[in-house]
């Protein structure tokens, strides 16, 4: 049986230098979804983006380091 819950994962991407909306998009260009936390939770949430694992298949999350890389500018 396959749970019905979900894992989710906040990523401070201000501490990267970088503004959770526009790491939001750059994100979706590289066709992962990840949620900005503006207006959710003051503050200490607005410098995340949320992201949520539900039913994902372990090949597909093997490609997310990668793709989160790619669209935060860094080195892999």
């Amino acid at each position: 049986m396959k749970p019905d819950g979900a894992w989710s994962l906040l990523l401070d991407v201000a501490a990267l230098g970088q503004e959770p909306g526009h790491v939001s998009r750059k994100l979706l260009d590289q066709k992962v979804a990840a949620t900005s936390m503006v207006g959710w939770g003051g503050d200490v949430a607005a410098r995340h983006v949320r992201f949520v694992f539900s039913n994902e298949p372990v090949e597909r999350l093997a490609l997310l380091g990668d793709r989160v890389r790619a669209a935060l500018g860094l080195a892999g």
